[in-house]
């Protein structure tokens, strides 16, 4: 008994050594691929966003903020490709320095290699199911809120000369723009409001005209020869203090009035909260920020509304038609055309009547049945949109595990562990297998496949292909020609 028990830990130990050996390769080449994918992604979004992320004065925290929320995304993406590319790399330097043949050479399948990788992939898998469901929805939702913010953001205004300025229902332009010298600042600032202060120096504004369409009864134009502007975050406006000008009002309900006025001080203030950054608060949800939990809840609803407009339609063509029937059924059907001549020699008028009012009935309720069956393919569309978008939830973490049955045989076969033959086949499969993806939910999001089918077929064709490729490396067969393709390139470079 202590014998067997001796022969046990005997086995046993030297398996978890080579479990902790081939789980150790994986580590490095993961999170390596795992931070050039993720910066891939990020120069991308940072590329196709930079115009309305910066020039805007947003603050540097919510840049962060921004970026790190869309990292949420990227980070569902590139762990599964990320994942490829460790098993790549891992299984083919173990090829490349022979210790698949000597492992294998020892009793030790290609089964029982792959293992390990297995139960890393379906780790992978169990923390990103979690993470799609739990923490992404978040990270869209909040990224969404904060880039409508942004949107709804202007650009700090930078005045210009002989620019016209429209903001809200005003319009101005300024002339001349100087910068006051530091006496004279000091000398101005004493008669300039609060909004002033903690402002070093404000530009001089020569030649100022403004165009106030703020009331829609009136067309205001005021001129000035001098004035400051600032703006005031408190007030969430632009403060214009005017200098020696005048002030033109025009009643459009009275066009024989007309006031003019002239001032030596005028202050003007125009709204302007769009220069000010606020982020919004929004409890809308697109099926992408939303978890499992709420999608299915929004499932069950739609398909409430459905059957309450599937009973209410049984219930009209019980009501509408069901009459109809019967009087086709009285009626000879030979005289039950659409020639109203067909019915002159009936004695009962009151049925001729009530015949033609079914009619017209049935034709209304027709117009009706068409309205229902869009509103029904409609709900239908919804239902599968959210299902698809659950079914996704599950289907890209599982990849996880398909591309380690597809990465250890492409690895053991090819016998290359270089970053950039990894690299190249993962992108050749991912690509394929995202081509796979979003062909499915398109033909989902038009019906002609349940979204089930539609968000597994790639994980159940690119899992059956990794299957096939590991049959090919317990025979021994190598998937790509190496030394032919050096012999091919060197006698085209001859």
């Amino acid at each position: 008994m202590y014998i067997e028990r001796d022969k046990k830990r005997t086995i046993r130990e030297p398996m978890r050594i080579l479990n902790r050996y081939i789980i150790k390769e994986h580590i490095a080449p993961f999170f390596f691929a795992l931070a050039v994918i993720m910066f891939i992604l990020l120069m991308n979004f940072l590329v196709k966003y930079i115009g309305q992320i910066f020039g805007k004065g947003l603050p540097a925290w919510t840049i962060f903020k921004l970026i790190t929320f869309n990292l949420g995304w990227m980070l569902a993406l590139a762990v599964p490709m990320s994942t490829l590319v460790a098993v790549l790399m891992a299984f083919g330097r173990l090829s490349a320095d022979n210790e698949i043949i000597i492992l294998k050479s020892g009793g030790i399948s290609i089964y029982r290699l792959i293992l390990p990788s297995l139960y890393v992939g379906i780790l992978i898998t169990a923390v990103m199911i979690y993470f799609n469901d739990r923490i992404l929805p978040e990270t869209n939702h909040q990224a969404k809120i904060l880039f409508r913010s942004i949107r709804e953001k202007k650009p700090t205004l930078q005045l210009e000369e002989h620019i016209f300025y429209d903001i809200g229902f005003y319009t101005f332009e300024v002339s001349h723009i100087e910068k006051p010298l530091t006496d004279e600042w000091l000398d101005i600032s004493r008669v300039l409001g609060p909004e002033y202060r903690g402002h070093q120096s404000t530009d001089r504004l020569r030649d100022i005209l403004i165009f106030d369409r703020s009331d829609p009864r009136k067309d205001i134009t005021i001129l000035a020869d001098e004035g400051y502007m600032v703006f005031s975050k408190e007030r969430k406006a632009l403060i214009f203090t005017l200098f020696h000008g005048e002030y033109h009002q025009f009643d459009n309900q009275k066009p024989d009035e007309y006031q003019r006025s002239l001032f030596d001080r005028q202050v003007v203030v125009i709204p302007a909260k769009e220069f000010i950054f606020e982020e919004s608060h929004d409890t809308d949800r697109s099926d992408r920020e939303m978890n499992v939990k709420m999608m299915k809840e929004r499932v069950k609803h739609y398909e409430e509304q459905a059957r309450v407009r599937q009973e209410r339609v049984a219930e009209t063509v019980h009501k509408n038609f069901a009459p109809l029937l019967t009087l086709w059924q009285r009626f000879p059907e030979d005289s039950l055309g659409r020639d109203s001549t067909a019915f002159t020699g009936l004695a009962d008028a009151k049925m001729l009547t009530a015949l033609r009012k079914s009619e017209h009935t049935a034709e209304r309720s027709f117009q009706q049945m068409r309205l229902h069956k869009s509103y029904l393919k409609n709900q239908e569309h919804n239902v599968n949109r959210f299902l698809v978008e659950i079914y996704k939830k599950f289907s890209i973490p599982f990849a996880s595990i398909v591309f380690v049955l597809v990465g250890a045989p492409l690895g053991i076969m090819a016998r290359k562990g270089s970053m950039g033959v990894a690299i190249s086949l993962s992108i050749g499969f991912f690509l394929l297998y995202w081509v796979f993806l979003i062909g499915g939910e398109d033909l989902a999001d038009r019906q002609y496949l349940s979204p089930f089918v539609a968000m597994w077929a790639a994980n159940i064709l690119t899992g059956a292909g990794g299957l096939y490729l590991v049959w090919r490396a317990i025979r021994e067969t190598s998937f790509i020609p190496w030394d032919r393709l050096q012999k091919f390139f060197k006698r085209g470079n001859g």
